[in-house]
C-alpha cells in the first residue's frame, strides 16, 4: 500500500482547525469541510502529522481534537524537523509570506494558503518568484472557485445561451479589503477566465495612513471597486447584501445566491424586452470533494503527477498573485482620487497592514 502524504498545519484557529460557529450554522453544505485539519483528515492519501501555533491554548486544543502528538510553536522547527510534503498555512497575514518562503526553500511540495497572500508589494515580488517554480503547487483560501455550483454558473455564462458575458458583480455587503474582498476579487477573476486585466478603480473608507503615504495601517472598507478587462467585460464589487455572484450577459443573468445555496437565471421570453427569473434546476451535489477538501484534493493530484492538474495549478497560481496585486491596485487608485490604475502602476513600496483594533487580518 502506498505511503500517505505527510501533511502539517501552521495556524490552529478557525480556519486551520476549527470552523466558526456562525459558518457551521448558516453556510451551505458546499462549504464543508472548511478547516484545513478537517479536510486533510478526510483525504485518504493524506496523513496529518504535525501542528504549529504560537497560541499555546489553540495548539493544545487542536492537538487533542485531532490526536496529534507532534506540536510546535515555531513554524521553522516544524518545517525542518517534520519535512511535510503538504502544508496548510492558516495564520494571520503578517508573517505569512515568510512561511511560504521558508516552506518553498525546504522542499515542501504543496501549500494551501489562507487569504490574503501578503502585506506588501515587496513581499508579493518575492512570492511571485517562489510560486513560479514548477515543483511548488499552491491553492488559496478563496475557495468558492472550487465549488461545483460556481463552476456551473461560469459554464452557463460561457455557454452562449444567454449571449456574451458583459459584467460580473459580487455582493458581499459592507466588507473590508483584506478580511472580505480577496474572495470578491477571486470570484471576478474566476468568472472572467483568461481575460487580461486592463485597469482597476476603487473608493475606500476608513483608510488610516501608516508611516508613509503608501502604507495603510487599517483594513479599509470598499465603498466601490471595479476591475476592467481588455475585451470590455467589467467586474464590480458592491455593498449589496446577499453574498451573491451575478454574471450579466447580453440576454440573461446567472446568479449564484446566498454563498452557494442555489442558482437563478433571468432571461428574455418571446419578444419581451424584460428578463424573467426562474430557479435553475441543476443538481450540485454530485460525488466529489467540496469545501477546503476540493483545493486540497487538487494539490494531492498535483503531487501525484497529474499533468492536467499541474497545468491548472500554474494558471491558479498566476491568478492568486494577480488577485493580491489587484488589492494593492485598489489602494493605489483610492490614494490617487479613484483614478483608473493599471497593475503596473502600483508604488513598489505599497504596504497594507490591515489592522482592526489590536488584530491583523
Amino acid at each position: 500500500m502506498d505511503l500517505k502524504i505527510k501533511s502539517a498545519i501552521v495556524g490552529c484557529g478557525r480556519m486551520g482547525a476549527f470552523t466558526s460557529e456562525s459558518v457551521d450554522r448558516f453556510a451551505p453544505r458546499c462549504w464543508f469541510p472548511l478547516s484545513h485539519a478537517q479536510a486533510i483528515e478526510l483525504h485518504p492519501r493524506l496523513a496529518l502529522a504535525a501542528l504549529c501555533d504560537t497560541n499555546a491554548e489553540s495548539l493544545r486544543r487542536a492537538a487533542e481534537v485531532y490526536g496529534i502528538s507532534r506540536t510546535y510553536d515555531d513554524f521553522r522547527r516544524l518545517i525542518d524537523e517534520e519535512k511535510p510534503q503538504l502544508m496548510g498555512i492558516a495564520t494571520r497575514t503578517l508573517g505569512r509570506a515568510d512561511i511560504v518562503r521558508r516552506a518553498s526553500e525546504a522542499g515542501v511540495r504543496a501549500l494551501h494558503i489562507e487569504k490574503p497572500l501578503c502585506n506588501s508589494m515587496q513581499e508579493l515580488a518575492m512570492l511571485t518568484q517562489r510560486l513560479a517554480r514548477d515543483d511548488l503547487f499552491c491553492t488559496y483560501g478563496t475557495i468558492r472557485r472550487h465549488f461545483k455550483i460556481y463552476q456551473a454558473a461560469r459554464e452557463l455564462a460561457d455557454s452562449g445561451l444567454y449571449g456574451a458575458l458583459r459584467e460580473i458583480r459580487v455582493n458581499m455587503g459592507s466588507g473590508m479589503l483584506y478580511w472580505t474582498h480577496p474572495h470578491s476579487v477571486d470570484l471576478i477573476l474566476f468568472a472572467a477566465g483568461e481575460r487580461p486585466v486592463q485597469a482597476v478603480q476603487a473608493r475606500l473608507a476608513g483608510v488610516a495612513q501608516g508611516s508613509s503615504a503608501v502604507e495603510v495601517a487599517s483594513d479599509p472598507y470598499i465603498d466601490s471597486a471595479s476591475i476592467y478587462f481588455a475585451d470590455g467585460v467589467s467586474g464590480h464589487i458592491t455593498r449589496g447584501s446577499g453574498y451573491a455572484l451575478i454574471l450579466s450577459c447580453a440576454d440573461g443573468e446567472i446568479t449564484v445566491e446566498n454563498d452557494g445555496q442555489g442558482i437563478s437565471i433571468a432571461t428574455r421570453r418571446a419578444d419581451s424586452p424584460y428578463f424573467c427569473a426562474s430557479p435553475h434546476g441543476g443538481a450540485f451535489s454530485a460525488a466529489g470533494p467540496e469545501g477546503s477538501l476540493a483545493p486540497i484534493s487538487h494539490l494531492v493530484r498535483c503531487i501525484e503527477g497529474d499533468a492536467g492538474e499541474i497545468l491548472l495549478n500554474a494558471r491558479l497560481k498566476a491568478q492568486i498573485l494577480q488577485g493580491q496585486r489587484i488589492l494593492f491596485a485598489m489602494v493605489q487608485s483610492h490614494i490617487e482620487q479613484s483614478r483608473l490604475v493599471g497593475l503596473g502602476d502600483i508604488d513598489p513600496r505599497m504596504t497594507v497592514l490591515a489592522k482592526t483594533g489590536d488584530k491583523f487580518a
